[in-house]
């Protein structure tokens, strides 16, 4: 309502301010309205701040026998279909398809200033979108939004703020971004010194423990191919999930709802082939290797696995975590590619894996090992969980600086602006002297 709205400021009709006009599709099978020279804008095309080039272009042809329209540079672009709110600004003569309105700020307006408020005002505008599949708002929607609109020299000191802030939250961002590949970089490097023995180096020193010794795989653990056959078990309503690697996500846990659901004749004979047990774990057989990731456990079977993983179930006296941490320490792919070609895919196969060479120092070794390791990790997901609620902070700030700015709450109001009631009267003479551009005739260059 007007009586909330800061001193000289006044509510505004988007209309009044602007000339807002929507773009349209060339039909598609005629294939003399496409690949032209003129940039075609559509949602995906909106990135960034700036629209420097898009992915699709039409012909002059295609531009008089569709209902889209060259918008010149500097025109905002606003989505109205599917994705409600992109904001973007031309940086190119272009046309846009229907789901882009294209909006022409009157002269006596800041252009970044309606831009900015147009951000401020697509969650409203999101609420208002009609559909169900995908939402839409139609151009008088648009048209009809409130606009809150201060004197002219407040726009512009609201902008240099805005400008201000955003840099610095770029920058924020920026270095927020670096962390967690900091942190995965830490990891790793934890796990490559704890496997190699540079992690318990100095907590070695004085005691009188045997030199490391590298065994096969299978003399610590058993190593199982879950599935003979390579053949996939058909579909079946029993609904047994029939777990690959690609059931698995990045944080290495299983996801039995998007396993294949298979019968259970295929559980029951894959119960006689091996029982599942706490600390089993399962590895990539080939090409892009997962990680390790183990394997949940219930009171009763509920899963089976699939011919593309290889089951390992530790055996030694030693800490059965060594040996998982040892598998998802990134030395393990360059092993993995030793005597093979440029052109092979690494493989992990059942006879490799039982063969695969790996580190096996004392039990006690390996406990302490594995205690440094999760004393590490537990410090490294502390940053982590810092880390997620910091970006959350700052994901939402964006909108809470935009909210504070159109409240009048970010720069002072000074009575020498003059009002913004006198700013309209003139922006609407201007507007009405303005009549919308039909399409322009002229070829555009890229």
């Amino acid at each position: 309502m007007e009586n909330k709205l800061p001193k000289n400021w006044v509510n505004s009709k988007l209309d009044d301010l602007t000339v807002i006009q929507s773009g349209g599709t060339p039909p598609r099978e005629n294939k003399d309205y496409w690949n032209g020279e003129i940039p075609w804008v559509k949602i995906s095309d909106l990135k960034k701040w700036f629209v420097d080039s898009t992915s699709e272009f039409i012909t002059e042809e295609g531009l008089n026998n569709s209902s889209t329209k060259i918008f010149p540079k500097g025109t905002i672009l606003f989505t109205i279909f599917a994705s409600i709110g992109k904001v973007g600004v031309l940086n190119i003569d272009a046309c846009t398809n229907q789901a882009i309105a294209g909006i022409t700020p009157v002269n006596n307006i800041e252009h970044k200033f309606l831009t900015y408020s147009l951000i401020e005002l697509s969650e409203l505008l999101k609420s208002e979108g009609k559909g169900v599949a995908q939402k839409n708002i139609n151009l008088s929607i648009l048209k009809n939004i409130n606009v809150p609109l201060p004197p002219l020299k407040e726009q512009q000191r609201i902008v240099a703020k805005l400008d201000t802030l955003f840099t610095h939250l770029e920058v924020l961002n920026t270095r927020l971004a670096t962390i967690p590949k900091l942190l995965k970089n830490f990891k790793q490097a934890v796990l490559t010194q704890a496997v190699t023995g540079k992690l318990t180096e100095e907590w070695r020193k004085g005691k009188a423990l045997d030199e490391w010794k590298e065994v096969e795989l299978e003399t610590i653990a058993n190593v199982i191919d879950p599935q003979p056959s390579h053949r996939t078990p058909p579909i079946h309503e029993d609904r047994i999930p029939y777990v690959s690697i690609k059931d698995v996500n990045k944080k290495g846990k299983v996801n039995l709802k998007t396993a294949r659901p298979v019968s259970k004749e295929v559980l029951a004979q894959h119960v006689k082939r091996y029982d599942l047990q706490e600390g089993d774990f399962a590895f990539g057989k080939i090409g892009t290797l997962g990680k390790p990731f183990l394997l949940p456990i219930f009171s009763e079977r509920k899963y089976t696995l699939s011919a593309n993983i290889i089951l390992i179930q530790p055996r030694s006296k030693g800490n059965p975590k060594f040996l998982y941490y040892y598998l998802n320490s990134s030395i393990i792919e360059q092993k993995l590619r030793e005597g093979t070609n440029s052109t092979s895919q690494p493989a992990f196969g059942i006879k490799k894996a039982r063969k695969f060479p790996t580190p096996n120092p004392l039990p006690e070794e390996q406990t302490e090992i594995v205690k440094r390791v999760e004393n590490l990790f537990a410090k490294a997901d502390k940053i982590e969980a810092q880390y997620k609620i910091l970006k959350e902070k700052t994901d939402s700030l964006p909108q809470a600086i935009l909210a504070k700015a159109f409240k009048g709450e970010l720069v002072a109001q000074l009575d020498t602006d003059g009002s913004a009631k006198d700013l309209l009267a003139e922006i609407k003479k201007l507007k009405a002297a303005v009549a919308p551009k039909k399409k322009m005739k002229k070829k555009v260059k890229v």
